[in-house]
Formats: C-alpha cells, structure tokens, sequence
C-alpha cells in the first residue's frame, strides 16, 4: 500500500487536497470517484516526499545548515520587523547582517533579492530547503493567506525555541554518561596498552606465579594488544554497517523502536517526541492550515519514524470519516494523556489550545527527568569507572605484596 496525495473537487465545486492508502494510482483514483470526488490530480506521496527530502539533503550538505537557535532568533527578530512597520526588504537586509550564521545570511539575502523580484516571502524562502524547512514555509504561507505573519512569525519563534529546548536537555541527559563511558574506555585502553606491560616486565624477573586476579588482567592485557588491529577494524565495521541500515526505512524504524523502549533514557526520549509532536500539530492547526495538510507536516518533524508511521495511520483514518482522537487512540502509540487533551479539544473546538498544553505538561516532565536522572547516574557512573580503574590498578601491586616471599625465594615467574 502506498500513500498518494491528491487534489480534487466537490460536487459542491470545492477544491480538496488530502491523502489516502492505495495499492496504486487507478485504485486511489476509483476510491476518490466514489466518494463522489472530480480527480484533478493524484501523485504517489512517498515518491514525491523521498525526491524532496533528497533534494534537501544535498543542499544542507552542500551548503550548510541553519541550526535551531538561529532560525528561531531570526524569526524572532523577523516578527518585530513587521511588527513595528518596517518595510520587509529593508528589514531582511538588516536581519541578514546581524545574523553570526553565514548560511542563514546568504539564505536571506537571496529572499530579499527575491522579494524585489515580485515574489512572496514564502515562496521566497521555499528556495532555501537549508534554512527553512517545509513546516516553516506551510506556516509562512498560512500567515501571507490570513493577514497575520507576524502573529504566525511570534508562533513558529515560540515553537522554535521550545523545540532547541526540549533537544538540548535530552541531548544533556545522554551526553554526560557518554562522556563518561568514553573516558572510562580510554582509560582502561592506557591502562591495558601502557601502564600494564610495564608491570609485567618488572615481574618477569621473579619466579613464582601471579596471583589470579593480576594474571586475569595480565592475559586481558595481552589478547587486546595482540588483537588490536583487528579488534578495532572489526567495531569500526560493524559500526559503519549500523549506521547505513539506520538509515534505511525499516532500520530507521528499529532503532527509533528501540530508542523508545531503552531503559532510563526511553521514557525521556518518549517524552519528547509526544512535546514535539503536540506542540507541531497545536501550531499547524492554529494557523487554519487543512487537517490532513497538518498531519502530513506533523509526520515529518515528530523525529521518531514510529511515531510518524502512527500519525500516517491516523491520518487515512482520519481520511476515511472517523473522529480524530478515536484514530490516534487505535494507533495505540499515543499515552492517555494525550489522547484525552485531544479529546477535550475535538469536543469543544479548542484543540490547538489542548494540544499546546500537552506539549507544555511534557517539556516540564522531560525536564523533571533529565534532572533527577542527572543526579542519579553522576555517582553511578563515578563507581563504575573508579571501580574499573581500581581492579586493574590493585591487580598490578597485588603481587608487591607477595614481592618478599619471592625475593627470598630467589624468583618470582608467570
């Protein structure tokens, strides 16, 4: 089944956009007629999606990419522009110079270019997939249609700026004990490569046999030395291999899956994805774009393809007449807290406003877990790397200890 995007008409004389689940496109088209739907045209969604998103790619690695904070003091910035009367070009020229980011700065350059030429500011930033992405464009394009861009530009800073956030306490949490462990790695390598040899070189001038536990480390010691080539190449491979199935469609999705049910790090992970999803779809439908439209956008920016393949679900379900939260309820991917705000929000009309407040409830429990893990794991991770230090360290004076008895002996071996 594939996913096809389509533009029709009503028998009211309405033109329609939306998307639905076929098999291909004469089974999509025959679906669409009998809903009683004139077809004007109807494309194969994935398709178009994996062109633009390729598209993109090359561009962001060829030129760069605007991170999240800039975008979001831009926009900012941009949103006060407007506000206060200033005429677009001339603030965009102004923007473009006080910007420290080189790509953004030639990106809005270009808009303004663009603007003197007769172009919206939409389709003006749509030739820069490097600085704005579609969400951001869909949002600029709603606020040209309804007269308040500067009213959309305040919403997408704000969302911006809970997005840079929220990415930058769960990027705190996993970074502390990455650092650690990779210290932790480093130092047992000194140890094993250096400081380890030098010890048994002093005690291969006696005779008598290594305690266990020095000569546990001793062998550990000798097997990684004389393995380390090919022990090295051997990660470095599989590693690599990860990485590029990670980035096929269905490794992506195994390792979001897994993203989400890791112990200690899941539930913040999780957590974050439910406040970027509510917070993007309570933005989208703020802004009056289509429901479908919204979706189709919300997929994209949740940065979980499990969460994504739920919201396409939903979506044709949604497609198909039913309600929205009873579609996202049989996904069964969304927790009841969301769920229910959404159900608030669909009964009294007010679900941008639910689906922000599920976003804020969120944000404050991701924080609440990053900090309580924080303090949680720093002794932890403080004992195991002192304890692995500590074994190999005691393990090489152990044999001082016995160092008399082998002198008087006259050797000490292994």
């Amino acid at each position: 089944m594939g996913n096809f995007a389509y533009v029709a008409r009503s028998s009211t004389g309405d033109e329609l956009t939306g998307f639905l689940s076929a098999a291909n496109v004469d089974e999509a088209v025959t679906e669409l007629h009998g809903r009683g739907y004139i077809v004007l045209h109807v494309a194969e969604e994935s398709r178009k999606r994996e062109v633009s998103a390729m598209r993109e790619a090359f561009v962001r690695f060829r030129q760069g990419r605007v991170g999240t904070r800039h975008l979001a003091l831009f926009t900012r910035q941009l949103a006060t522009v407007l506000q206060a009367g200033i005429p677009v070009v001339r603030g965009l020229r102004g923007l473009a110079a006080d910007t420290q980011s080189r790509v953004l700065a030639r990106a809005v350059n270009d808009v303004a270019d663009r603007i003197e030429g007769g172009e919206s500011i939409s389709d003006a930033m749509a030739a820069h997939p490097e600085a704005f992405n579609r969400l951001y464009i869909s949002m600029m394009r709603a606020g040209e249609r309804a007269g308040t861009l500067d009213d959309i530009l305040d919403e997408v800073a704000i969302y911006l700026e809970k997005m840079d956030a929220i990415r930058t306490k769960v990027k705190a949490a996993m970074s502390y004990p990455i650092f650690v462990l990779a210290f932790a790695v480093l130092a047992t390598l000194f140890l094993l490569f250096k400081v380890v040899p030098t010890f048994v070189d002093i005690y291969a001038e006696f005779g008598q046999k290594l305690p266990a536990l020095t000569l546990l480390v001793v062998n550990i010691s000798q097997m990684v030395r004389q393995n380390a080539p090919l022990t090295f190449l051997g990660l470095a491979a599989i590693l690599l291999c990860l990485y590029v199935f990670t980035r096929t469609p269905t490794g992506r999705y195994l390792w979001h899956s897994f993203q989400l049910r890791m112990p200690i790090f899941g539930p913040i992970i999780r957590k974050a994805v439910m406040s970027r999803f509510a917070r993007t779809f309570g933005i989208l439908t703020r802004s009056g774009l289509p429901l479908m439209d919204s979706l189709q956008l919300v997929r994209g920016t949740t940065g979980n393809a499990v969460v994504g393949r739920a919201v396409i679900k939903a979506g044709d379900m949604i497609g198909a007449g039913n309600g929205i939260t009873a579609s996202f309820r049989a996904t069964r991917t969304f927790p009841e807290m969301v769920l229910q705000l959404m159900a608030t929000g669909e009964e009294a009309g007010n679900l941008d406003e639910m689906l922000i407040k599920a976003s804020d409830f969120y944000d404050r429990q991701v924080e609440a877990a990053v900090q309580s893990l924080t303090s949680l794991i720093e002794p932890v991770m403080i004992v195991m790397v002192g304890g692995i230090i500590g074994v190999i360290v005691i393990s090489m004076f152990l044999p001082i200890f016995y160092l008399g008895e082998a002198i008087m002996k006259g050797g000490y071996n292994y």
